[in-house]
């Protein structure tokens, strides 16, 4: 309990993230392992400018089966933004 996901973990999670068409990029993540079956995630993400609360996905299922099957049950918490990185 408290420690992180592996990076193998964290590359998974923040591919499935990316792969939904409203995500531009992961900004920043963090997990820890709440228990023997059970990963917090949180992530900020960047959004598109044009998308609206309407538009954002709904669906977790990407996200949830990235964080693995030593993982069935993680806890999600999704922070959108807007990319403000210079140059991007």
């Amino acid at each position: 309990m408290g420690e992180s996901a592996s990076p193998a973990a964290v590359r998974r999670i923040t591919a499935a993230l990316e792969s939904e068409p409203s995500v531009e990029r992961v900004i920043h993540l963090r997990t820890m392992h709440l228990g023997p079956d059970e990963l917090l995630v949180g992530a900020k993400i960047a959004v598109r400018h044009d998308q609206t609360a309407a538009g954002w996905p709904r669906r977790s299922t990407p996200p949830r089966r990235a964080c693995g099957p030593r993982n069935p049950r993680p806890v999600i918490y999704l922070e959108p933004d807007l990319d403000r990185t210079p140059g991007l």
